[in-house]
């Protein structure tokens, strides 16, 4: 399972690691308090055509990682 860090990437480059993403992968798309970010609508848009999970990762006090992750068996 491999990380893409997209953080600090403009907009619209969450599709395309998402795409070049391996089954498993997490793409790590915002760091902060709440999810927002350059990546936030694509990533819920991906998440609702059912592309990808979405879960967040405690980092510390007040501090989040916002993952999506390709579900095993997508390509």
């Amino acid at each position: 399972m491999a990380q893409i860090n997209i953080t600090k990437d403009r907009a619209g480059m969450f599709l395309i690691a998402l795409a070049n993403a391996e089954p498993g992968d997490e793409v790590l798309y915002h760091i902060g308090e709440y999810a927002a970010g350059a990546h936030k609508r694509d990533a819920l848009q991906a998440q609702e055509a059912g592309h990808c999970l979405l879960y967040q990762r405690r980092m510390g006090e007040g501090s989040f990682a916002y993952i999506a992750r390709k579900p095993k068996g997508k390509k």
